[in-house]
């Protein structure tokens, strides 16, 4: 396995797009969404329920990308659906069973860790509200706020943390063991913004959870679980640990082409926040659990009021726009079609997970795949649509409620996703409406009420205030995992002309953050037509893409006493970049203009499962980098740096230096054109 290739929740972040006055809500404070007026009967018989995945899974669309899947429904307590599709193993064509297939299910595991947070809840040994240092032992969480970090904030992702997610996940190493408490003490994070008052999606914060379960239990991770989850339940053939059993069992993943992926083992060895194997029909038995009131022909795991305190809302930027349950989130509500619904996802290389609950309705959707290849909205649509058609129009604007124009232009800004700096949305008041541009294209946003807004086909978004008069952030349904910050106007740099055709691209990467603001000598200049250097050009890179900066002992012997050790070790840990046989990076070296394209090509194939890309080169480029620079010149990835030929070939320059304000576009130009 290519260490690009160690697919974090980054990817589901863009892949499924992004961003209420006061504090966000706590339990009681926020309605439940309600149901349609007049509820649909939904899924009632085994063999219709049947007939409607196998006309799904028939498409030709589903079924030549597919490798394979496994799909349940359930109702109460009824199973009346447990089928495989496909193969768990393409070249012995091998088909899934759903009873004995075992697929990485990745961040649905989140939902797990909550459950197991709120059983210790129940029988006192947690307080969610309880300053989380009580359950730590021996690690600490540095907080730069005024506010204590609790347990509340990690079930609903508004830790704080400076960042969720690390620079290491996955390992080839299967025999490797990496303890959870280790791994929480090397990664111990900072709360650098006040815990409650920005949803931010956390890996990081889940993973805490797991340890504090072991804290408090006294037991392991993996051992509570088996034994107050898995057991109770009859789910045989789960586990947050690949044993050889499982790994007898275990789908074989696929990229996005078609290609075999060896299996990987992850980090820690048992990550709460990410790393369960499972059936379909394991996990039938979590969902009619849950929907049972915690319980399943006898078996608790929950009490009915703690079940229904998980699955209510807790977390919103607006009543009518909820975030978070506990573990549980609201990632896709523009295709709920007026049903509550709360749901999890999951994503890992090669595996793709997606389960929906409708509480009210006691009904439960869940569907796994083995391959880099998105079935979860698809899926979700047709179910909704046939089983729950939407019986009323999306609300319409009220001109009663309508703000006023310069209500309006106080939402007017450039906001960045808390989670991935690089998925910028820029918003304008155009005709008394909202435009907005995102790596999604162009839309229109109709005000519904203050704060409160709906896009042409029906997604809402809304802003949330700080309390000062000022809007501080913005969430978008579309883009779902994460609020995203308003950022302030960037300043220029002074050696930077007003008219240069690269000023954009560098007040964009100024805005974000990912730019330093003085150069090494301590002058605020950016010095454009400068070459960077690698060090420089990758510590950018990790900024752009939000990834930790990474504690590991550095694997390249010649960092010396760079300022970028962090980054590039990150960069080396998400296999974004390489070094020589001798383990050197060369630091101080100036980067080539097709070693930067090579290195976007492989973001952009790693995490978002992009496909090769054709265009005309002309010029030379070497073997290694031309996947990289057909990527960046199809997609127009650069300024005024490249310029096509009369026959409609391109020269790239692949091998000469790449100026300080040619790397501002590229990447400026890669968040804005991520599709």
């Amino acid at each position: 396995m290519s260490r690009f290739q160690k697919l974090r929740r980054l990817s589901a972040a863009v892949l499924s797009v992004a961003v209420m006055a006061g504090n966000v809500g706590t339990v009681g404070s926020l309605p439940a969404v309600s149901a349609a007026a007049v509820p649909s009967a939904g899924p009632q018989d085994a063999k219709e329920v049947e007939r409607f995945a196998d006309a799904f899974f028939s498409k030709p669309e589903i079924k030549e990308q597919l490798a394979g899947a496994s799909v349940a429904v359930v109702k109460g307590d009824r199973v009346l659906l447990n089928k495989g599709y496909g193969y768990a193993d393409v070249e012995k064509q091998q088909p899934v069973d759903p009873d004995r297939t075992v697929f990485r299910v990745a961040s649905v595991s989140k939902v797990i860790t909550a459950t197991a947070v709120m059983q210790l809840a129940e029988q006192g040994k947690i307080e969610l509200n309880k300053e989380l240092s009580a359950y730590l032992g021996d690690v600490r969480i540095p907080n730069e706020t005024d506010t204590p970090l609790t347990m509340r904030h990690l079930l609903t992702n508004s830790t704080g943390f400076a960042y969720g997610d690390t620079s290491e996940s996955a390992t080839q190493d299967l025999t490797r063991e990496a303890p959870l408490k280790q791994y929480v003490l090397e990664n111990a994070p900072t709360v650098v913004r006040k815990p409650g008052a920005f949803y931010r999606y956390d890996n990081l914060g889940f993973t805490i959870q797991g340890y504090v379960v072991e804290q408090v239990s006294g037991q392991p991770f993996g051992t509570y679980i088996q034994e107050h989850i898995y057991k109770p339940l009859g789910m045989a053939n789960s586990d947050f640990r690949l044993t050889p059993q499982l790994m007898q069992q275990l789908a074989v993943p696929y990229n996005q082409l078609g290609e075999a992926i060896p299996a990987y083992a992850t980090v820690p060895t048992e990550l709460p926040g990410g790393g369960m194997l499972s059936t379909s029909s394991d996990m039938a038995k979590f969902m009619m659990a849950h929907l049972g009131g915690g319980s399943l022909h006898g078996a608790e795991i929950l009490r009915a009021e703690t079940a229904a305190e998980m699955q209510r809302p807790q977390l919103a930027i607006h009543p009518s726009l909820p975030n978070m349950a506990y573990g549980f989130e609201y990632a896709t509500q523009q295709n709920y079609n007026g049903r509550y619904v709360i749901e999890k996802a999951g994503d890992l290389e090669g595996y793709h997970t997606g389960m929906w609950l409708l509480p009210e309705e006691k009904v439960g959707l869940f569907v796994t795949v083995n391959k880099d290849f998105e079935i979860r909205t698809p899926l979700l649509e047709a179910f909704m649509d046939h089983y729950y058609p939407e019986e009323a129009a999306p609300p319409a604007p009220s001109a009663s409620s309508a703000s006023s124009p310069g209500a309006l232009t106080e939402l007017e800004g450039t906001y960045s996703d808390l989670r991935n700096r690089m998925w910028t949305t820029r918003i304008r008041v155009e005709d008394g409406k909202l435009r907005v541009q995102d790596p999604l294209g162009d839309h229109v946003l109709t005000e519904l009420e203050p704060l409160l807004f709906q896009d042409e086909e029906g997604n809402k978004a809304a802003f949330k205030p700080d309390g000062a008069g000022s809007v501080q952030a913005f969430y978008y349904d579309r883009k779902s995992d994460s609020w995203a910050e308003k950022m302030a106007a960037p300043l220029p740099f002074p050696d930077v002309a007003a008219d240069s055709p690269f000023g954009a691209y560098i007040d964009h990467l100024r805005q974000l953050k990912v730019l330093d603001d003085h150069d090494k000598q301590g002058e605020e200049l950016f010095r454009p037509e400068q070459p960077i250097t690698r060090e420089e050009f990758v510590a950018w890179f990790i900024r752009w893409a939000g990834i930790a900066p990474s504690r590991q002992k550095p694997v390249f012997t010649d960092l010396g006493d760079s300022p970028y050790i962090e980054e590039i070790q990150a960069a080396y840990e998400f296999g974004l970049i390489q070094g020589s046989d001798e383990d050197k990076f060369n630091p101080q070296g100036t980067l080539t203009r097709q070693e930067a394209a090579a290195l976007v090509w492989r973001m952009a194939f790693g995490y978002l499962h992009a496909e090769p890309k054709e265009a005309e080169l002309s010029g030379v480029t070497d073997s290694w980098a031309e996947e990289g620079v057909r990527y960046v010149v199809a997609k127009q990835l650069y300024g005024s740096d490249v310029v096509q030929g009369p026959g409609g070939a391109s020269d790239y320059r692949s091998r000469q230096p790449m100026l300080r304000q040619e790397a501002a576009a590229l990447l400026s130009r890669f968040a804005d054109h991520l599709f």
